[in-house]
């Protein structure tokens, strides 16, 4: 029986290009979309939802694509975390500490929110904001803790096995339904998202302000 010989890479063959016919397919790298990390953000989650979609339109593929689902939606959440953080300082007049730095070096969910609860309070206290709900600040704490205790540090839904040769995943863990998965998980990235358009909308306020400020005292000084 004859097959078809797929065809090897070849030295010369440029992998990332603009310059085909189907400029259509051709991706805006480097954009800025809000803030710099936001089609980051944005691209890992649509990817997962994609993921899921194909899982629930065609009923397949499922135990292949739980990996890359819960990789990218997990992902998506990191950043958002981190991203909410690094805005606070601008808005609070406080340089972040060392410990919270550490944990942005980091890709552990849980001490990245635990970090950004007190942060945005002092958020919500210098904009004038209530404070976030005690239910919805309940109900993240469960979402962080139940993906913390599946994949504490980004290894599990990577690789098989940990750096010490353990397995990855619980041994417990041995179905997870996708389409429940990424409806609960849409919720938190959902309401993360609302968090850090609300920071981000402050940031660009008080950048403005200042401005606005440093135009009215250059043009004192013309005139003083």
């Amino acid at each position: 029986m004859d097959f078809e010989r797929p065809i090897p890479p070849r030295k010369g063959d440029r992998l990332f290009r603009d310059d085909l016919p189907d400029w259509h397919n051709n991706a805006c790298l480097n954009a800025t979309w809000g803030h710099d990390e936001a089609a980051y953000q944005e691209g890992y989650r649509r990817g997962a939802r994609l993921l899921v979609e194909h899982v629930v339109e065609h009923a397949r593929d499922q135990d292949f694509l739980a990996y890359p689902i819960i990789f990218l939606y997990r992902h998506n959440i990191e950043l958002a975390l981190k991203s909410i953080i690094l805005q606070t300082p601008y808005i609070i007049d406080r340089e972040l500490t060392d410990v919270e730095k550490q944990h942005l070096g980091s890709h552990r969910l849980d001490p990245l929110w635990q970090d950004l609860k007190p942060l945005f309070a002092n958020v919500c206290k210098a904009a004038g904001w209530d404070r976030l709900e005690p239910a919805d600040i309940e109900g993240v704490d469960d979402y962080i803790r139940q993906l913390s205790e599946m994949d504490r540090d980004f290894f599990a839904f990577r690789y098989t096995r940990s750096k010490q040769g353990c397995r990855s995943l619980p041994a417990d863990v041995k179905r997870i339904n996708l389409r429940h998965f990424a409806e609960l998980v849409e919720r938190l990235a959902d309401y993360l998202e609302g968090l850090d358009a609300a920071v981000y909308s402050l940031v660009e306020a008080k950048s403005e302000m200042e401005a606005e400020y440093r135009r009215e005292m250059a043009q004192y000084m013309d005139y003083a």
